[in-house]
């Protein structure tokens, strides 16, 4: 009877976390190839539910770090604007090709999901 009772809690619990990482969402990363020195990079975000659904009205900003440098205040994060159907765009001021991570918050409607992505850019 004991050991029903705790399968029977675990399996709960298991339940309760699943449903709890059910209000994830996901953040697809869209940036150039290449950069120009002294213009800045569109940089684009696809934000959708766990069932893929786009995400509107969100509040996004982005941190950007080089690997391994350290990057200007002011040239290291951008506010995304929406622009339509969970698609978000902004303006990177990205001086250096290399390796970046990119930290993405996104705030809607008072609840708050972060996700970092890396990715990796040369100079035209």
């Amino acid at each position: 009877m004991m050991k029903r009772l705790a399968v029977f809690c675990v399996s709960m619990l298991l339940i309760f976390i699943a449903g709890c990482n059910s209000e994830h969402l996901k953040v697809d990363l869209l940036t150039p190839k290449t950069f120009t020195p002294g213009q800045v990079s569109p940089i684009k975000m696809k934000v959708t539910d766990n069932k893929g659904n786009p995400i509107k009205g969100a509040k996004i900003s982005v941190k950007f770090k080089m690997q391994g440098m350290n990057m200007k205040p002011g040239n290291d994060s951008m506010v995304a604007n929406e622009t339509g159907d969970g698609l978000y765009t902004g303006n990177a001021n990205l001086q250096m090709e290399g390796d970046y991570t990119a930290t993405i918050k996104v705030d809607q409607n008072g609840k708050k999901f972060e996700q970092e992505k890396r990715f990796s850019i040369i100079r035209k």
